[in-house]
């Protein structure tokens, strides 16, 4: 069992990884740098800060995902904070992918709802990997 998770982590590293970086191509294709010129000055810079910060993130939790699997599954304190700590993370943003984002971005829009539909288990797969990393870090799994 260890190993199958190991696998998983290794794999949702690399997608996280991959995630930041398709923010390049995002960006454009939403044409962040246009819809920001719209927002007063502040607003722009905090909005490029938090992307920006996002991509550091992803790339800051799919590192040691996928070149160190074990310090999710090694049951020590910080293994176990990271675990839970991170499960929740990827809960709140499936929580977001319902509930803040609104429905009519994506109903009746066949893309728009297979991608709601992708991110939506994307999301719940996280959750539940690092759930289960924290089972582990607990003594259940």
């Amino acid at each position: 069992m260890t190993e199958a998770i190991s696998l998983l982590l290794r794999i949702a590293g690399a997608g996280l990884i991959l995630l930041a970086l398709v923010h390049v191509p995002i960006s454009r294709n939403f044409q962040w740098r246009e819809e920001a010129a719209r927002l007063s000055q502040a607003n722009a810079a905090i909005f490029h800060v938090h992307a920006f910060f996002i991509c550091v993130l992803l790339v800051i939790m799919g590192l040691p995902a996928l070149l160190d699997p074990g310090i999710f599954l090694e049951r020590t304190r910080a293994g176990a904070w990271l675990a839970w700590s991170w499960s929740g993370f990827w809960a709140l943003r499936l929580y977001c992918q319902w509930f803040v984002y609104p429905g009519a971005l994506w109903r009746g829009k066949p893309f728009e709802t297979r991608m709601h539909w992708l991110f939506t288990a994307i999301w719940f797969g996280l959750t539940a990997l690092f759930t289960a990393c924290g089972l582990r870090q607990a003594g259940w799994l």
